[in-house]
């Protein structure tokens, strides 16, 4: 079974989550293996109607979609994220028993969550050439492939009670222990990027992995845009 439980909004309520903590990242193919591996979460598709076979991405398939997606930046090329769409926009969980499914048809679910959940998105930025400032999660035609976001909130409103609390690293809340360590690896596998524009250092929260500088400048976006990456020290 590659489904969470089936339930329904009615029985379970409406999750509300707010105040998240997020992290932009860019990683190699070996270093996304081995944030994955560290984590070791379950993978579900959490931005569309999915049947019983497509609900769960396992760590090999997700691994497979991120080759292609780095590749194709590695090589001067943009990635097509046809395919990579839904498994870059889904949960990351512990275990399957914070999330339920919740029937729309034959074989057809929407998976949603009672607890907090990872979430990940793809990421793309949009450079300002005016005042030469970067800015995050903007999706649009000339926004820079960046990676992926990862997010995790730190406030959690009871479906039930409607009370409200902090999201801490209690049997409550097992994906902030999660989160934590996605947190901790970053800080010491990526570095925040130092990007170059017009013979000045610009610095960003975003994260870039250090096995990413020997390429990151074919990165083809960055190229159009002129736009380089401090080398790495």
């Amino acid at each position: 079974m590659t489904l969470p439980r089936l339930s329904h909004q009615d029985l379970e309520g409406k999750l509300h989550v707010s105040k998240w903590l997020k992290h932009q990242l860019l990683l190699s193919l070996e270093e996304m293996d081995a944030l994955l591996t560290l984590l070791d979460p379950q993978i579900f598709i959490g931005s569309e109607i999915v049947s019983e076979k497509n609900a769960l991405v396992t760590k090999e398939k997700f691994l497979t979609i991120y080759q292609s997606y780095i590749t194709a930046l590695q090589t001067g090329n943009l990635p097509d994220i046809t395919c990579a769409r839904a498994a870059f926009s889904s949960i990351l969980t512990k275990n399957a028993d914070l999330l339920y499914a919740m029937q729309l048809g034959e074989e057809r679910y929407f998976i949603r969550a009672i607890r907090p959940i990872i979430q990940l998105q793809i990421h793309q930025f949009f450079f300002s050439k005016i005042d030469a400032t970067f800015h995050p999660m903007v999706l649009g035609k000339e926004s820079v492939f960046w990676g992926l976001q990862i997010s995790y909130p730190q406030i959690y409103q009871d479906p039930k009670t409607g009370a409200f609390c902090k999201v801490t690293a209690t049997s409550e809340f097992p994906n902030t222990e999660l989160f934590m360590k996605a947190a901790k690896w970053l800080r010491h596998a990526t570095l925040p990027t130092p990007f170059l524009y017009e013979g000045k250092r610009i610095n960003t929260p975003m994260r870039l992995g250090k096995d990413c500088f020997s390429w990151i400048n074919k990165h083809p976006q960055l190229q159009r845009l002129g736009i380089g990456i401090c080398a790495l020290n």
